[in-house]
């Protein structure tokens, strides 16, 4: 697998057939590059040989006891006293903590799930991000974050409402199944905010980069790929991409904040000639 060719397609083609776990693995090798892929690959096949789901045709039933397999025999868990511990985003370090946050929860629940035969998709509720199991016309949400808690539509807006302290009215939108594209740039999103609130300029000039590849058109990637950049010392990179930025946001050039940027970089140019 090549994860650079992976991004590209994906910011192609959101829904390309690509291995979630693999993806998700190889995102974390630039974090910790003796990252062994293939044992954590059969770490996760183990987790599925020792699930046994119910017999019978009732997917709430199934996903009841997956869930519970997934938060009490195997305890995965919400990291809730550290939650914003980039630790928590690593698939890799989720298996072997066995905590994490909503999203890469969701994402280990999927790639378990799926060899389970199971159809599971990511839901990017605002503020916070669930399971949804589907077959058929029947669709069932469930949080792992939550030990597992099997949700309605209305739990969901409350879980938004915590997240976000705004009443959401959720519509069907809200509860599609997400194209793991945008599984992975919101996986991508949270460790950037992350590192931003940790001022960890270079991770999250990296974290950008992969933004940039797999969402190249998204301006507020560049905007923040500029300003980081204008941070670490390459005035020369971050003033190209501030005024990418205004390019595709021709408004922007009334923001004052981002001519103050931009003037940052073209005196430390000017400084260094």
């Amino acid at each position: 697998m090549n994860l650079d060719s992976d991004l590209l397609l994906l910011a192609e083609n959101p829904n390309a057939s690509i291995c979630l776990e693999t993806l998700a693995l190889s995102l974390a090798l630039d974090e910790y590059p003796n990252l062994d892929i293939s044992a954590y690959k059969s770490e996760i096949a183990a987790f599925s040989h020792g699930c046994k789901l119910p017999g019978g045709t009732d997917l709430e039933v199934r996903i009841r006891a997956f869930a519970r397999y997934l938060s009490h025999d195997l305890g995965f868990h919400g990291n809730k006293n550290d939650y914003y511990d980039p630790q928590n985003s690593y698939l890799n370090l989720v298996i072997d903590r066995r905590v994490g946050i909503p999203i890469s929860l969701s994402i280990l629940a999927i790639c378990i799930g799926k060899k389970l035969g199971l159809r599971l998709f990511g839901v990017g509720l605002p503020g916070h991000f669930v399971t949804m199991a589907c077959e058929g016309n029947h669709s069932v949400y469930f949080d792992v974050f939550n030990d597992g808690k099997i949700l309605s539509q209305s739990d969901c807006e409350s879980l938004s409402f915590k997240a976000t302290g705004e009443q959401i009215a959720l519509t069907e939108h809200y509860f599609s199944p997400l194209p793991m594209a945008s599984v992975i740039i919101r996986m991508l999103t949270n460790l950037k905010l992350i590192y931003f609130r940790k001022n960890d300029v270079p991770r999250s000039i990296r974290i950008l980069n992969r933004l940039r590849q797999i969402a190249p058109n998204d301006p507020s990637h560049i905007r923040d790929l500029g300003m980081a950049l204008l941070q670490a010392g390459h005035p020369s990179k971050a003033l190209f991409n501030l005024e990418s930025y205004i390019h595709y946001v021709p408004s922007a050039i009334d923001d004052d904040e981002i001519q103050t940027w931009i003037k940052q970089a073209r005196k430390d140019i000017s400084n260094r000639n």
